[in-house]
């Protein structure tokens, strides 16, 4: 039996999603000319499931809580989405930078909770737990789809994209 070797082949990252020191992590740059680190600050204090936004040395910190995928307004069918994007709230530690008229978000200790179809997760349990395989270096191959990390990956950068000028607070 032949296989190709693309087949075969495994990933260590899916859209913005990265195997970073054994983990998961999600990490995108966005542009947006006029952000500055104080126009950040505010509109992440005014962002929905982020808390604790802390300002130190020019980078941004803040907690990622309770987020869900809204899977709809990306047209999946609810047949086709996986149970943990219907029904997970999602979490993680957010890191953001500032520089060049781009803006960095990243999110590390990535947690989950809900239905994973063969489990009930009811405290928040680390992703990489289930998202990567071989003590996490490498992604796990049924989490790589587009209706998986790739609408979670939709999602956040829904969520964290500066729709037109960041001075409106138009997120």
């Amino acid at each position: 039996m032949a296989m190709s070797l693309p087949a075969l082949a495994q990933s260590t990252s899916y859209g913005d999603f990265k195997i970073f020191e054994n983990r998961i992590i999600y990490q995108h740059v966005f542009d947006c000319t006029s952000m500055t680190v104080e126009q950040l600050d505010s509109v992440l204090r005014a962002t929905p499931n982020v808390s604790d936004v802390a300002v130190k040395e020019g980078a941004i910190t803040a907690t990622l809580s309770d987020f869900v995928v809204d899977y709809k307004k990306f047209k999946f069918p609810q047949v086709g989405t996986p149970h943990i994007i219907q029904t997970g709230r999602f979490g993680a530690k957010l890191t953001a930078q500032v520089r060049d008229g781009r803006y960095r978000i990243t999110l590390d200790d990535i947690t989950m909770k809900g239905n994973i179809g063969y489990k009930n997760i009811t405290e928040p349990e680390l992703m990489t737990e289930y998202a990567t395989i071989k003590s996490a270096t490498l992604l796990a191959q049924d989490w790589c789809r587009p209706n998986m990390l790739g609408l979670l990956n939709k999602a956040l950068n829904d969520l964290f994209t500066c729709k037109s000028d960041p001075t409106e607070w138009d997120w």
